[in-house]
C-alpha cells in the first residue's frame, strides 16, 4: 500500500478560498492514520463572512474562528505532513481547489502532489453497487458497522476519506488506482481578478448532467442565488433528468437546492431563506428533505 494524506477543507462561503477548517491526515503503508493536523481556520479579510447556508451545514460561525490561525500560519504544517506523498480527498475538484486558490490568495507556493479523488474512483469501483456516491454512502459501503454521524466536520470527514481510499487500495492494484484515476492537473487558482465566466444554458446544463433520470421521483426546490446558471435554466435540467421542479418547499418536497444570499444585503443573525427554514422545521419534525449545496447538487448528477 502507498501512504498518502487525506485532507477535508470546510468554507465560510460560497468562495472556495474561504477556508474556515481543515484537516490533513497522514496514513502509512498499512493504511493506519499516523498523523493528523486537524484545526479551525480565520478566512482571509477578503473573503470573511459566513454564508448562514454554509454555517447550516458544517456549523462553524465567525465567533468560531475568532482566534483561530489564517491560512498562512498553518500552510507549513499541512506542508510538512504532506511531504512528497499522495494528496486524496472526496471530491477533489472541490478540496483541491481550495488549496490551490489559498496558495494563490497568501502568495504562497503551490503544493503540486499527485491529487486523487475518491469521488471519481468511487464513480469507476461502485458504479453498479451504489446510487449516489456521497461520502456517507461510500464509507458506509465500506464499513458498514461504522457510523459517519459527523459529516462536514473537516477532521472526521478526512479520516472517512482516508479509510475509504486505504481500502481501496487493498481491493485494487496500486497501478489500478492510477490508472481508475488519472492526474488532472494541479488546479491553479484563476485571479481573483479574472472575469466571472457567464451562466450556462439550460442546453449545456441538459448536454452536460443530462442522459439519465437520476432524479426521478425526487422534488427540488431551489433557494439563494445559484453560481453555475440561472434558476430556471436549472429547473429545466431538472426535469429533464426526471425529477420535478418545485417553486415552493411543501410537504412533499424531497430535496432543497442552496444557492448563495447576497453578501451585500445578508447581516448576521437574518434569516438566510424561508425555504431553508422551512426544511429545518420539517427536519425537525422527522419529515425527510435532503439540503444540499449547489457544489453537492452537481456531483450528484455526475453519480
Amino acid at each position: 500500500m502507498q501512504p498518502f494524506v487525506a485532507i477535508d477543507f470546510e468554507t465560510a462561503n460560497e468562495q472556495r478560498r474561504s477556508a474556515c477548517a481543515i484537516a490533513a491526515v497522514r496514513f502509512d503503508s498499512q493504511g493506519r492514520a499516523v498523523e493528523e493536523l486537524s484545526t479551525l481556520l480565520r478566512p482571509h479579510e477578503s473573503v470573511d463572512y459566513f454564508n448562514p447556508i454554509n454555517t447550516y451545514i458544517h456549523g462553524i460561525t465567525d465567533v468560531d474562528v475568532k482566534h483561530a490561525p489564517q491560512w498562512s500560519q498553518v500552510e507549513p504544517s499541512i506542508r510538512k505532513i504532506v511531504g512528497d506523498l499522495p494528496i486524496v480527498a472526496h471530491n477533489m475538484a472541490f478540496d483541491g481547489y481550495v488549496l490551490s486558490d489559498l496558495a494563490d490568495l497568501y502568495g504562497l507556493e503551490p503544493i503540486l502532489n499527485r491529487r486523487f479523488c475518491t469521488v471519481r474512483l468511487a464513480r469507476r469501483i461502485l458504479a453498479d453497487v451504489l446510487e449516489t456516491k456521497t461520502l456517507p454512502d461510500v464509507f458506509g459501503y465500506y464499513f458498514p458497522d461504522d457510523s459517519l454521524d459527523n459529516h462536514h466536520d473537516a477532521s472526521f470527514d478526512a479520516n472517512a476519506c482516508g479509510r475509504i481510499f486505504a481500502r481501496m487500495q487493498l481491493d485494487h492494484t496500486w497501478d489500478a488506482i492510477e490508472e481508475l484515476c488519472p492526474p488532472t492537473g494541479a488546479h491553479i487558482s484563476r485571479s481573483r481578478l479574472a472575469p466571472r465566466p457567464g451562466k450556462a444554458t439550460s442546453e449545456e446544463l441538459i448536454s452536460t448532467y443530462g442522459g439519465s433520470d437520476i432524479l426521478s421521483g425526487q422534488r427540488i426546490a431551489i433557494t439563494g442565488t445559484l453560481e453555475r446558471a440561472k434558476r430556471t435554466a436549472v429547473q429545466e435540467l431538472i426535469i429533464a433528468v426526471g425529477g420535478s421542479a418545485e417553486n415552493n418547499v411543501t410537504a412533499k418536497t424531497t430535496m432543497l437546492v442552496v444557492g448563495t444570499p447576497n453578501p451585500r444585503v445578508w447581516v448576521p443573525g437574518a434569516s438566510a431563506s424561508r425555504k431553508l427554514d422551512k426544511a429545518r422545521q420539517m427536519r425537525a419534525t422527522g419529515r425527510h428533505i435532503e439540503v444540499l449545496t449547489e457544489e453537492e447538487f452537481f456531483n450528484r448528477l455526475l453519480d
